[in-house]
């Protein structure tokens, strides 16, 4: 994969944009506040919709309580409750390992998410694995996508790795993370065009650095990242999943941030 990086295109990111962009948050953005919290942080953004991880607490009245498939029955209603009066949707998870192939770690997170009505999972297990989750994804409707950190973690930033091994599964496509790819030194446009037709969801980035292993997220389009050419090779491709945004800085008010983001998607 290249490590250059190209700023500054002159392609028209709406060339092929035929609706608006469908926008959500990863709540691990808000991962110092319970969900409940982090929930009314969101509200007067206009976000519909939200991606959960595993483990954030729930809310100040379970205190115990943390969002994943061991929330019990009254936890999962409020939890639901929740979502729902805020006029949002949960329509993704992750990201979630597991340690054992047999489907009694993997099925209660499926049952957890079609519960919460989610579309899909994001998760980082190892290859072995996969033979399962396209398994549990066919029983239970809900896709999987592989997603990827930086060169220092398990290899599906690498789109070739990622193909050699997804590619032969009916259930299973791609969540990329731009940001971590730049972190990486590798080209997100040009890894984008190295996995058309995979691309089912995305963890919408901008760096200040490009190259810089260090995490540093910016506003879209105030970073150094081609933040219309990603844009535009995803109509490209026609894709119609949510951009997840996911600010990883400024931990206790990154809400102006994170607002900058959508407008600047809800405009491009």
């Amino acid at each position: 994969m290249s490590a250059l990086l190209f700023v500054g295109t002159s392609v028209n990111a709406n060339s092929n944009k035929s609706a608006p962009r469908k926008i959500a948050v990863q709540m691990y953005s808000l991962n110092r506040f319970t969900l409940e919290e982090a929930i009314e942080k969101l509200k007067p953004l206009g976000i519909d919709a939200i991606e959960c991880y595993r483990g954030q607490r729930l809310s100040k009245k379970f205190p115990k309580a943390k969002v994943g498939p061991d929330l019990n029955a009254e936890e999962r209603a409020y939890m639901k409750k929740l979502i729902s009066d805020a006029g949002m949707k949960m329509v993704s998870f992750g990201v979630i390992s597991v340690r054992k192939y047999s489907g009694e770690e993997i099925e209660p997170i499926f049952k957890f998410v079609k519960e919460m009505g989610g579309e899909r999972i994001l998760t980082e297990s190892a290859v072995y694995f996969l033979p399962m989750w396209d398994k549990m994804a066919e029983k239970y409707g809900i896709q999987v996508l592989l997603h990827h950190h930086a060169t220092t973690d398990y290899p599906y930033w690498d789109t070739d790795f990622f193909k050699k091994h997804a590619s032969g599964f009916k259930n299973i496509k791609y969540n990329p993370d731009p940001g971590h790819w730049a972190r990486s030194g590798i080209d997100p446009v040009k890894a984008l065009k190295e996995v058309a037709g995979y691309v089912a969801g995305i963890h919408f980035k901008d760096q200040r650095e490009f190259g810089n292993i260090k995490n540093q997220p910016a506003p879209f389009g105030k970073g150094v990242l081609d933040v219309k050419g990603m844009l535009a090779e995803l109509d490209k491709q026609g894709f119609d999943g949510y951009y997840v945004i996911e600010y990883e800085d400024n931990w206790l008010n990154n809400i102006p941030e994170i607002k900058e983001c959508a407008e600047y998607l809800r405009k491009n």
